[in-house]
């Protein structure tokens, strides 16, 4: 039914009550997670995240996701360049559960392994803190709350600020939304 929901029909009434279910699995899994696990994992739980109909099931869905990140950290780098990947441009409400699990899986995730996302990963931040929705602003830019956003900040400065500071002292002279 996943497989249907992604490549064809893009609605399935019936996918967060599975993916609850998949959860209790999941749960349940051994350590290490085993090589179907994992091709389950790549197939399936990220290729959701780029269904039109996500919101319905997001909740299900990050939840499966985190659990599987629980079992294995090393999949995490995988997530995030899918999140990148399918990252919505002309959904507010889904840009916003987009960062919303960026969030949580910026905290599992091991810096070292994630240097070739960070120019990217920097870029999509700063777009979703310009951007025209205060609500997307706002949820990016609490990322500047959290402690592993800011250690993976510390750790790839170098890249980082020369993307990060011209495009903050930009939008601070010049945002439409003057309380950021």
């Amino acid at each position: 039914m996943f497989q249907v929901l992604i490549h064809e029909t893009h609605k399935f009434n019936g996918a967060s009550e599975i993916l609850d279910i998949l959860a209790s699995i999941i749960s349940g899994y051994a350590i290490p997670l085993r090589d179907e696990h994992i091709r389950f994992f790549n197939n399936i739980i990220i290729p959701l995240h780029k269904v039109q109909t996500n919101p319905m099931f997001f909740e299900q869905l990050l939840r499966c996701t985190m659990l599987y990140l629980t079992k294995d950290r090393s999949l995490s780098v995988p997530l995030l360049e899918a999140l990148l990947k399918y990252w919505p441009f002309a959904a507010t409400e889904k840009e916003m559960l987009f960062l919303t699990e960026l969030k949580e899986v910026l905290e599992v995730v091991d810096p070292k392994e994630m240097k070739h996302l960070v120019p990217k990963l920097f870029k999509r931040i700063i777009k979703c803190i310009g951007g025209e929705n205060m609500h997307v602003c706002d949820r990016a830019m609490c990322f500047f709350e959290n402690e592993y956003f800011l250690n993976i900040v510390k750790t790839y400065q170098d890249e980082v600020f020369p993307i990060l500071v011209p495009k903050i002292n930009e939008l601070a002279d010049n945002h439409w939304q003057k309380l950021l």
